[in-house]
């Protein structure tokens, strides 16, 4: 069998180390062997970029975009302390500033209107999410009615640490509910979700009526 000799005074990998050393100094792409941590640092290329962006709610949050190729881009955001689900965009993206956070800012809400389904979701789960249960002092909702409007919303009145539904129906859907909300025009009113692993009436985490999700953080 034939043997490949290195024509060269570096050590294996010597080189490789040099080269990006010298790219992460300079602000170049070095072409080298598994570079991506090299790229994705160039300021000119924005492998990766953070920025902060407005939620339809009103409240600011931030994004974290990285770069995985010509027509895969990824939107990571924080709301508050919570992760919102990804973004992704699959097409041409302008490497600069400016092109990114135009279109995080697009993202980030497709990315809201993800964490409204996925509250919803969660609403309707039998079986708590991994490391959080129910408590059973704070049960509210008889386990058979559960099955009827877990996952439903309904306009709340607070009373205590409890929310209770107001006489004005269930609603499928956020956006009925919104509508309802501002209908009644009662700010003493929340607009609160059914959750089947909790048995309780619990307060919305995201909302797109921004007035109506403030008021219930309170």
């Amino acid at each position: 069998m034939a043997r490949f000799l290195r024509y060269t005074t570096f050590q294996p990998g010597e080189l490789e180390g040099e080269l990006k050393a010298l790219a992460l100094k300079n602000g170049v792409v070095a072409d080298v062997p598994n570079a991506w941590d090299v790229r994705r640092h160039n300021p000119l290329h924005h492998r990766w970029h953070d920025c902060t962006i407005l939620y339809p709610d009103g409240t600011s949050g931030t994004c974290h975009y990285t770069r995985q190729g010509p027509k895969w881009h990824i939107f990571r955001y924080q709301y508050g302390g919570d992760q919102l689900p990804y973004a992704y965009h699959m097409d041409e993206l302008g490497r600069d500033a400016t092109s990114i956070e135009a279109l995080a800012q697009e993202k980030a809400a497709v990315a809201f209107e993800y964490a409204i389904c996925e509250e919803q979701r969660l609403a309707k789960r039998i079986q708590p999410p991994q490391g959080r249960k129910g408590d059973p002092a704070k049960y509210q909702i008889p386990i058979k009615r559960l099955k009827l409007v877990a996952g439903k919303y309904a306009l709340c009145a607070p009373l205590a640490d409890k929310l209770l539904p107001a006489a004005f129906g269930l609603y499928d859907t956020l956006e009925q509910a919104n509508t309802a909300w501002q209908e009644r025009g009662n700010p003493t009113l929340v607009i609160a979700i059914a959750c089947r692993w909790t048995r309780r009436w619990e307060r919305l985490r995201f909302n797109i009526n921004g007035s109506d999700l403030m008021h219930s953080k309170k």
